[in-house]
């Protein structure tokens, strides 16, 4: 199944093979964790906000409209999910030197190959996305972690194409006045994007 569109197992589902969602979770509940653990800092929090993130779409996945991209779809569930966590946890945001920003769990599926960088550039790296809105933050991450259109992220976050580009750029260029300066323009993408 591995080689099916999300698109197709959708269907798949749909006509009642639904032992095959487990194929959705599986390429997708790294994504959809480090999401909930961005936000809420907690492996258990996590880890239950992931599993109720995929019960949602599993219930929802008759209103999908097949004619566009699922991630975009899913993932607009997820950034929902979260922000009725936030409301309803009025969650403060802790000091960077308390942030953990290495996620604990195991890579799965098809994984990406991680560029290597010291300890300290890393934490400055988590340290200027900490910097940017909630929003901005997610665009960035998901922009170059999930290779998102400009129209995904627009449709996601349900803002104008041009606010959503006007968004990943003042997002990078606050990561590079932090970072000190353009030398940094090309490691925030590619450490982002890892």
């Amino acid at each position: 199944m591995k080689s099916e569109s999300d698109e197709d197992l959708v269907h798949l589902i749909l006509k009642g093979e639904v032992q095959i969602y487990a194929e959705i979770v599986e390429r997708y509940e790294r994504p959809v964790y480090n999401l909930m653990y961005r936000y809420c800092r907690s492996e258990q929090e996590a880890a239950d906000l992931s599993q109720d993130v995929f019960l949602r779409v599993y219930e929802r996945l008759a209103s999908f409209n097949s004619n566009k991209r699922f991630f975009p779809w899913m993932y607009t569930l997820a950034v929902n999910r979260v922000k009725d966590w936030q409301r309803n946890n009025s969650v403060k945001r802790r000091k960077l030197a308390e942030l953990r920003w290495d996620v604990p769990i195991t890579e799965t599926g098809s994984q990406q190959e991680t560029k290597l960088l010291d300890q300290e550039e890393a934490q400055s790296l988590y340290g200027a996305l900490d910097e940017l809105p909630d929003i901005t933050r997610e665009m960035v991450l998901l922009r170059y972690q999930q290779e998102l259109s400009i129209t995904e992220l627009a449709d996601i976050f349900k803002v104008s194409e041009s606010a959503a580009k006007m968004r990943i750029a003042r997002g990078l260029d606050k990561m590079k006045s932090v970072l000190g300066g353009e030398r940094h323009e090309r490691t925030v993408k590619e450490t982002v994007a890892a």
